[in-house]
Protein backbone atom coordinates (compact mmCIF):
# COMPACT_ATOMS: atom_id res chain seq x y z
CA UNK A 1 0.00 0.00 0.00
CA UNK A 2 1.33 3.29 -1.15
CA UNK A 3 1.97 5.75 2.02
CA UNK A 4 0.21 9.07 2.10
CA UNK A 5 0.95 12.35 1.11
CA UNK A 6 4.00 13.37 1.75
CA UNK A 7 5.50 17.22 2.10
CA UNK A 8 7.65 18.07 -1.28
CA UNK A 9 11.33 19.00 -0.53
CA UNK A 10 11.42 21.36 -3.57
CA UNK A 11 11.58 24.48 -1.80
CA UNK A 12 14.45 23.41 0.83
CA UNK A 13 17.08 20.49 0.00
CA UNK A 14 17.86 21.60 -3.95
CA UNK A 15 18.93 25.29 -2.11
CA UNK A 16 20.79 23.83 0.25
CA UNK A 17 23.07 21.75 -1.70
CA UNK A 18 23.24 24.77 -3.83
CA UNK A 19 24.42 26.58 -0.91
CA UNK A 20 26.94 23.93 0.49
CA UNK A 21 28.67 23.44 -3.32
CA UNK A 22 28.70 27.04 -3.56
CA UNK A 23 30.46 27.73 -0.11
CA UNK A 24 32.45 24.83 -0.81
CA UNK A 25 34.10 26.63 -3.87
CA UNK A 26 34.44 29.76 -2.31
CA UNK A 27 36.39 28.02 0.43
CA UNK A 28 39.00 25.99 -1.38
CA UNK A 29 39.20 29.20 -3.94
CA UNK A 30 40.76 31.78 -0.78
CA UNK A 31 42.00 29.55 1.22
CA UNK A 32 43.70 26.67 -1.23
CA UNK A 33 45.18 29.07 -3.88
CA UNK A 34 48.39 26.84 -4.71
CA UNK A 35 45.85 23.99 -6.11
CA UNK A 36 47.39 20.32 -6.21
CA UNK A 37 50.40 19.24 -4.48
CA UNK A 38 53.01 18.27 -7.09
CA UNK A 39 53.16 14.41 -6.32
CA UNK A 40 56.41 12.44 -7.50
CA UNK A 41 53.95 9.23 -7.93
CA UNK A 42 50.52 8.74 -6.85
CA UNK A 43 51.08 4.99 -5.31
CA UNK A 44 48.52 5.09 -2.63
CA UNK A 45 46.09 5.83 -5.42
CA UNK A 46 45.05 2.16 -5.40
CA UNK A 47 44.62 1.83 -1.50
CA UNK A 48 43.03 5.42 -2.24
CA UNK A 49 40.53 3.67 -4.64
CA UNK A 50 40.21 0.31 -2.68
CA UNK A 51 38.72 2.71 0.04
CA UNK A 52 36.53 4.80 -2.45
CA UNK A 53 34.63 1.24 -3.61
CA UNK A 54 33.92 0.70 0.36
CA UNK A 55 32.54 3.45 0.35
CA UNK A 56 30.32 4.39 -2.61
CA UNK A 57 29.89 0.55 -3.60
CA UNK A 58 30.48 -1.28 -0.17
CA UNK A 59 28.14 0.56 2.11
CA UNK A 60 25.81 1.71 -0.35
CA UNK A 61 25.01 -1.52 -1.20
CA UNK A 62 25.14 -2.80 2.41
CA UNK A 63 22.43 0.19 3.02
CA UNK A 64 20.00 -1.13 0.12
CA UNK A 65 18.76 -4.34 2.11
CA UNK A 66 14.79 -2.41 3.29
CA UNK A 67 12.45 -3.95 0.47
CA UNK A 68 10.91 -0.09 -0.28
CA UNK A 69 13.73 1.80 0.55
CA UNK A 70 16.69 0.82 -2.10
CA UNK A 71 16.93 3.44 -4.07
CA UNK A 72 17.16 5.99 -0.92
CA UNK A 73 19.80 3.38 0.82
CA UNK A 74 22.22 3.02 -2.30
CA UNK A 75 21.23 7.01 -3.36
CA UNK A 76 21.36 8.82 -0.13
CA UNK A 77 24.77 7.03 0.69
CA UNK A 78 26.27 8.72 -2.89
CA UNK A 79 24.57 12.00 -2.31
CA UNK A 80 26.04 11.91 1.65
CA UNK A 81 29.21 10.58 0.37
CA UNK A 82 30.19 12.79 -1.89
CA UNK A 83 29.37 16.32 0.41
CA UNK A 84 31.36 14.55 3.36
CA UNK A 85 33.97 14.37 1.25
CA UNK A 86 34.37 17.62 0.41
CA UNK A 87 33.46 18.54 3.81
CA UNK A 88 36.27 16.51 5.67
CA UNK A 89 39.60 17.41 3.24
CA UNK A 90 38.04 21.24 3.90
CA UNK A 91 37.80 20.43 7.94
CA UNK A 92 41.28 18.46 8.01
CA UNK A 93 43.35 20.89 6.05
CA UNK A 94 42.27 24.00 8.13
CA UNK A 95 42.13 22.17 11.29
CA UNK A 96 45.15 20.22 11.69
CA UNK A 97 47.19 23.06 9.75
CA UNK A 98 47.78 26.55 9.90
CA UNK A 99 44.83 28.48 8.21
CA UNK A 100 47.50 31.11 7.72
CA UNK A 101 49.50 29.38 5.22
CA UNK A 102 48.84 29.34 1.80
CA UNK A 103 47.66 25.57 1.48
CA UNK A 104 47.05 23.13 -1.29
CA UNK A 105 45.50 20.03 -1.34
CA UNK A 106 47.23 16.49 -2.53
CA UNK A 107 46.57 12.71 -2.38
CA UNK A 108 47.43 12.59 1.88
CA UNK A 109 43.90 15.23 1.92
CA UNK A 110 42.03 12.65 -0.35
CA UNK A 111 43.25 9.72 2.11
CA UNK A 112 42.12 11.78 5.12
CA UNK A 113 39.06 12.98 3.56
CA UNK A 114 37.65 9.61 2.45
CA UNK A 115 38.36 8.07 6.11
CA UNK A 116 36.95 10.94 7.63
CA UNK A 117 33.67 10.59 5.95
CA UNK A 118 33.57 6.31 7.01
CA UNK A 119 31.85 7.53 10.22
CA UNK A 120 29.39 9.39 8.93
CA UNK A 121 28.39 7.12 6.75
CA UNK A 122 27.99 4.09 9.76
CA UNK A 123 25.45 6.90 11.93
CA UNK A 124 23.52 7.19 8.50
CA UNK A 125 22.93 3.14 9.06
CA UNK A 126 21.19 3.81 12.44
CA UNK A 127 19.01 6.41 11.03
CA UNK A 128 18.46 4.63 7.65
CA UNK A 129 14.53 4.62 6.49
CA UNK A 130 13.75 7.46 9.57
CA UNK A 131 15.21 10.64 8.14
CA UNK A 132 14.86 12.63 4.87
CA UNK A 133 17.86 13.78 2.67
CA UNK A 134 17.79 17.02 3.79
CA UNK A 135 18.30 15.86 7.50
CA UNK A 136 21.07 13.72 6.26
CA UNK A 137 22.80 16.48 4.81
CA UNK A 138 22.72 18.74 7.53
CA UNK A 139 23.45 15.58 9.90
CA UNK A 140 26.94 15.25 8.28
CA UNK A 141 27.59 18.83 7.97
CA UNK A 142 27.58 18.82 12.39
CA UNK A 143 29.22 15.46 12.47
CA UNK A 144 32.14 15.62 10.73
CA UNK A 145 33.51 18.76 12.79
CA UNK A 146 32.99 16.77 15.87
CA UNK A 147 34.77 13.65 14.38
CA UNK A 148 37.67 16.13 13.01
CA UNK A 149 37.83 18.16 16.88
CA UNK A 150 38.15 14.43 18.45
CA UNK A 151 40.90 13.29 16.12
CA UNK A 152 42.24 17.19 16.74
CA UNK A 153 42.40 16.19 20.62
CA UNK A 154 43.98 12.66 20.09
CA UNK A 155 46.73 13.82 17.78
CA UNK A 156 47.42 16.82 19.45
CA UNK A 157 47.11 16.42 23.16
CA UNK A 158 47.33 12.60 23.71
CA UNK A 159 49.93 11.76 21.19
CA UNK A 160 47.46 8.94 19.46
CA UNK A 161 48.42 8.64 15.91
CA UNK A 162 47.05 9.66 12.13
CA UNK A 163 46.07 5.88 11.95
CA UNK A 164 44.86 5.01 15.26
CA UNK A 165 42.96 8.85 15.80
CA UNK A 166 40.64 7.37 12.80
CA UNK A 167 40.19 3.89 14.13
CA UNK A 168 37.97 6.15 16.52
CA UNK A 169 35.60 6.35 13.51
CA UNK A 170 33.80 3.08 14.09
CA UNK A 171 33.28 4.00 17.55
CA UNK A 172 32.42 7.48 16.70
CA UNK A 173 29.94 6.86 14.01
CA UNK A 174 28.52 3.83 15.40
CA UNK A 175 27.69 5.69 18.60
CA UNK A 176 26.66 9.18 17.08
CA UNK A 177 24.04 7.41 15.40
CA UNK A 178 22.67 5.69 17.65
CA UNK A 179 22.16 8.94 20.16
CA UNK A 180 21.06 10.63 16.90
CA UNK A 181 17.90 7.75 16.68
CA UNK A 182 17.32 7.86 20.08
CA UNK A 183 17.14 11.56 20.98
CA UNK A 184 14.59 11.93 17.84
CA UNK A 185 12.57 9.15 16.78
CA UNK A 186 10.27 7.44 19.41
CA UNK A 187 10.29 3.75 19.66
CA UNK A 188 8.71 2.12 16.54
CA UNK A 189 7.17 -1.29 18.30
CA UNK A 190 3.52 -1.30 17.23
CA UNK A 191 3.76 0.61 14.40
CA UNK A 192 2.57 -2.04 11.71
CA UNK A 193 3.42 -0.12 9.02
CA UNK A 194 6.86 0.55 9.95
CA UNK A 195 7.83 -2.78 10.85
CA UNK A 196 6.58 -3.92 7.51
CA UNK A 197 8.44 -1.54 5.31
CA UNK A 198 11.23 -2.42 7.65
CA UNK A 199 11.43 -6.30 6.24
CA UNK A 200 13.86 -7.05 3.45
CA UNK A 201 13.29 -9.74 0.61
CA UNK A 202 15.36 -11.75 -1.10
CA UNK A 203 16.26 -9.48 -4.01
CA UNK A 204 17.44 -6.65 -1.97
CA UNK A 205 19.40 -9.07 0.90
CA UNK A 206 21.26 -10.11 -2.76
CA UNK A 207 22.39 -6.22 -2.68
CA UNK A 208 22.53 -6.29 0.77
CA UNK A 209 25.45 -9.13 0.92
CA UNK A 210 26.98 -7.60 -2.67
CA UNK A 211 27.75 -4.69 -0.43
CA UNK A 212 29.59 -6.99 2.79
CA UNK A 213 31.30 -8.67 -0.05
CA UNK A 214 32.85 -5.36 -1.51
CA UNK A 215 33.43 -4.03 2.12
CA UNK A 216 35.15 -7.53 3.22
CA UNK A 217 37.36 -7.92 0.20
CA UNK A 218 38.65 -3.85 0.68
CA UNK A 219 38.82 -3.50 3.91
CA UNK A 220 42.87 -4.55 4.25
CA UNK A 221 43.60 -1.51 2.55
CA UNK A 222 41.01 0.45 4.72
CA UNK A 223 43.24 -0.54 7.88
CA UNK A 224 46.41 0.45 6.45
CA UNK A 225 45.59 3.09 4.08
CA UNK A 226 47.04 5.71 6.80
CA UNK A 227 50.09 3.87 7.62
CA UNK A 228 53.23 5.16 6.19
CA UNK A 229 56.23 2.12 7.31
CA UNK A 230 55.96 -0.52 4.93
CA UNK A 231 56.92 -3.12 7.91
CA UNK A 232 53.06 -1.27 9.66
CA UNK A 233 51.25 -1.84 5.98
CA UNK A 234 52.45 -5.16 5.38
CA UNK A 235 51.44 -6.55 8.94
CA UNK A 236 47.97 -4.36 8.83
CA UNK A 237 47.06 -6.15 5.52
CA UNK A 238 48.00 -9.48 6.94
CA UNK A 239 46.69 -9.56 10.33
CA UNK A 240 43.14 -7.85 8.56
CA UNK A 241 42.73 -11.15 6.24
CA UNK A 242 43.59 -13.29 9.20
CA UNK A 243 40.65 -11.31 11.31
CA UNK A 244 38.52 -11.59 8.66
CA UNK A 245 38.90 -15.10 7.39
CA UNK A 246 38.27 -16.18 10.94
CA UNK A 247 35.43 -13.58 12.15
CA UNK A 248 33.45 -14.97 8.33
CA UNK A 249 33.89 -18.50 9.83
CA UNK A 250 32.74 -17.51 13.24
CA UNK A 251 29.47 -16.07 12.47
CA UNK A 252 28.40 -18.78 10.36
CA UNK A 253 28.82 -21.72 12.89
CA UNK A 254 27.57 -18.96 16.21
CA UNK A 255 24.95 -18.39 13.78
CA UNK A 256 23.57 -22.14 13.04
CA UNK A 257 24.15 -22.49 16.67
CA UNK A 258 21.81 -19.89 17.94
CA UNK A 259 19.21 -21.03 15.47
CA UNK A 260 16.99 -23.72 17.20
CA UNK A 261 16.06 -25.01 13.13
CA UNK A 262 20.08 -24.85 12.03
CA UNK A 263 19.87 -22.63 9.48
CA UNK A 264 21.98 -19.72 8.57
CA UNK A 265 20.11 -16.06 8.73
CA UNK A 266 20.96 -13.40 6.19
CA UNK A 267 21.42 -10.54 8.78
CA UNK A 268 24.06 -12.28 11.04
CA UNK A 269 26.11 -13.05 7.37
CA UNK A 270 26.07 -9.79 5.97
CA UNK A 271 26.49 -8.01 8.83
CA UNK A 272 28.56 -9.58 11.85
CA UNK A 273 31.63 -11.33 9.36
CA UNK A 274 32.54 -7.54 9.45
CA UNK A 275 33.38 -7.44 12.64
CA UNK A 276 36.92 -8.55 12.33
CA UNK A 277 37.97 -5.91 9.86
CA UNK A 278 36.44 -3.30 12.42
CA UNK A 279 38.00 -4.58 15.46
CA UNK A 280 41.67 -5.07 13.57
CA UNK A 281 41.93 -1.74 12.63
CA UNK A 282 43.64 -0.45 16.21
CA UNK A 283 46.23 -3.84 16.40
CA UNK A 284 46.88 -4.91 13.01
CA UNK A 285 50.08 -3.22 12.41
CA UNK A 286 51.32 -3.85 16.17
CA UNK A 287 50.88 -7.45 15.81
CA UNK A 288 53.58 -10.19 14.71
CA UNK A 289 52.17 -13.42 15.08
CA UNK A 290 48.91 -14.50 13.40
CA UNK A 291 46.81 -16.52 16.26
CA UNK A 292 46.59 -13.19 17.73
CA UNK A 293 44.53 -11.78 15.32
CA UNK A 294 42.73 -14.88 14.65
CA UNK A 295 41.84 -14.95 17.95
CA UNK A 296 40.60 -10.88 18.08
CA UNK A 297 38.67 -12.38 14.73
CA UNK A 298 36.92 -15.15 16.53
CA UNK A 299 35.87 -13.00 19.76
CA UNK A 300 34.43 -10.19 17.53
CA UNK A 301 32.43 -12.78 15.73
CA UNK A 302 31.11 -14.28 18.74
CA UNK A 303 30.44 -11.20 20.22
CA UNK A 304 28.48 -9.17 17.10
CA UNK A 305 26.74 -12.22 16.01
CA UNK A 306 25.54 -12.72 19.31
CA UNK A 307 24.25 -9.56 19.65
CA UNK A 308 22.67 -9.17 16.19
CA UNK A 309 20.56 -12.44 17.50
CA UNK A 310 19.82 -11.44 21.14
CA UNK A 311 20.08 -7.53 21.61
CA UNK A 312 18.17 -5.94 18.68
CA UNK A 313 14.70 -6.17 19.47
CA UNK A 314 15.55 -5.71 23.19
CA UNK A 315 17.63 -2.27 22.47
CA UNK A 316 14.24 -1.15 20.28
CA UNK A 317 11.72 -2.75 23.47
CA UNK A 318 13.61 -1.61 26.40
CA UNK A 319 16.38 0.89 25.77
CA UNK A 320 14.00 2.89 23.07
CA UNK A 321 17.18 2.84 20.67
CA UNK A 322 15.68 1.58 16.75
CA UNK A 323 18.99 1.04 15.04
CA UNK A 324 18.25 0.03 11.33
CA UNK A 325 21.27 -1.53 10.23
CA UNK A 326 22.53 -2.76 13.98
CA UNK A 327 25.57 -0.31 13.34
CA UNK A 328 26.11 -1.16 17.23
CA UNK A 329 26.90 -4.63 16.42
CA UNK A 330 28.79 -4.14 13.13
CA UNK A 331 31.13 -1.12 14.00
CA UNK A 332 30.15 -0.21 17.70
CA UNK A 333 30.87 -3.09 19.54
CA UNK A 334 33.66 -4.48 17.68
CA UNK A 335 35.33 -0.79 17.87
CA UNK A 336 35.15 -1.04 21.32
CA UNK A 337 36.82 -4.78 21.16
CA UNK A 338 39.95 -3.64 19.27
CA UNK A 339 40.30 -0.27 21.28
CA UNK A 340 40.54 -2.18 24.53
CA UNK A 341 43.02 -4.83 22.79
CA UNK A 342 44.99 -2.25 22.07
CA UNK A 343 45.07 -1.37 25.24
CA UNK A 344 46.04 -5.15 26.63
CA UNK A 345 48.65 -5.43 23.59
CA UNK A 346 50.24 -1.86 24.78
CA UNK A 347 50.40 -3.51 28.64
CA UNK A 348 51.93 -6.75 27.37
CA UNK A 349 54.22 -5.38 25.67
CA UNK A 350 58.33 -5.09 27.29
CA UNK A 351 58.79 -1.48 27.43
CA UNK A 352 58.65 0.16 31.07
CA UNK A 353 56.01 -0.89 33.13
CA UNK A 354 55.48 3.72 33.70
CA UNK A 355 55.54 4.03 29.79
CA UNK A 356 53.05 1.25 29.16
CA UNK A 357 50.51 1.92 32.14
CA UNK A 358 50.66 5.52 30.43
CA UNK A 359 50.17 4.44 26.83
CA UNK A 360 47.35 2.31 28.28
CA UNK A 361 45.72 5.21 30.04
CA UNK A 362 45.58 7.13 26.84
CA UNK A 363 44.11 4.84 25.27
CA UNK A 364 41.14 4.14 27.16
CA UNK A 365 41.12 7.90 27.54
CA UNK A 366 40.63 8.26 23.69
CA UNK A 367 37.69 5.59 23.82
CA UNK A 368 36.00 7.16 26.62
CA UNK A 369 36.96 11.04 25.33
CA UNK A 370 35.00 9.45 21.72
CA UNK A 371 31.84 7.87 23.42
CA UNK A 372 31.49 11.12 25.05
CA UNK A 373 31.79 13.65 22.12
CA UNK A 374 29.71 11.21 20.02
CA UNK A 375 27.23 10.65 22.33
CA UNK A 376 27.03 14.36 22.97
CA UNK A 377 27.19 15.69 20.20
CA UNK A 378 24.46 12.73 18.58
CA UNK A 379 22.05 13.82 20.69
CA UNK A 380 22.29 17.30 20.32
CA UNK A 381 22.09 16.66 16.54
CA UNK A 382 18.93 14.63 17.42
CA UNK A 383 17.34 17.39 18.45
CA UNK A 384 18.23 19.38 15.96
CA UNK A 385 16.97 17.22 13.49
CA UNK A 386 13.50 17.52 14.77
CA UNK A 387 13.19 20.59 13.74
CA UNK A 388 9.74 21.53 11.26
CA UNK A 389 11.76 23.62 8.86
CA UNK A 390 13.70 19.94 8.09
CA UNK A 391 10.28 18.30 7.56
CA UNK A 392 10.70 15.31 9.60
CA UNK A 393 8.85 12.12 7.74
CA UNK A 394 5.78 11.31 9.07
CA UNK A 395 5.16 7.46 10.30
CA UNK A 396 3.35 6.04 7.43
CA UNK A 397 6.87 7.55 5.13
CA UNK A 398 9.45 5.24 7.30
CA UNK A 399 11.58 3.37 5.39
CA UNK A 400 9.82 3.85 1.91
CA UNK A 401 11.10 4.88 -1.28
CA UNK A 402 7.99 6.74 -2.42
CA UNK A 403 8.18 9.82 -0.73
CA UNK A 404 10.97 10.97 -2.54
CA UNK A 405 11.56 9.31 -5.47
CA UNK A 406 9.38 9.11 -8.86
CA UNK A 407 7.22 5.63 -10.07
CA UNK A 408 6.11 6.16 -13.26
CA UNK A 409 3.76 3.24 -11.79
CA UNK A 410 2.16 5.29 -9.83
CA UNK A 411 -0.55 7.49 -9.57
CA UNK A 412 0.91 11.02 -9.46
CA UNK A 413 -1.39 12.43 -6.66
CA UNK A 414 0.06 10.08 -4.55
Amino acid sequence: MAPRYASSLRGRLPWLLFLIESAFIIVVMVFFPKGYKIQKNLSDYAELQDVNVMIFLGLGFLFGFLKRFGFSGIAFNFLIAAIGLQWAVILDILIFKNSTEMQSIGINSLRKGLMSIFPVLISCGAVLGKVNPLQLVVMTILELPMFTANRYIMTHYLSMTNHNSMMHGHIFGAYFGIAVSWSMMPPLVGNKASEENEKSRPTSELFSILGTLFLWMFWPSFNSLMLTEPPHVRNAVYNTVFTLATSTVTVFSVSLLLNQKGKLKMINVRNAILAGGVSSGFIAYMVQHPWISMTLGLIAGIVSTISFANLQSTMNTVMLVHDTCGIHYTFGMPGLLGGFAYVLIILMTETGIGISSYQALVGVSCILMTLTISLGGGMFTGLLLKCKLLKPPKEWHLFHDQPYWEFPHVDSHI
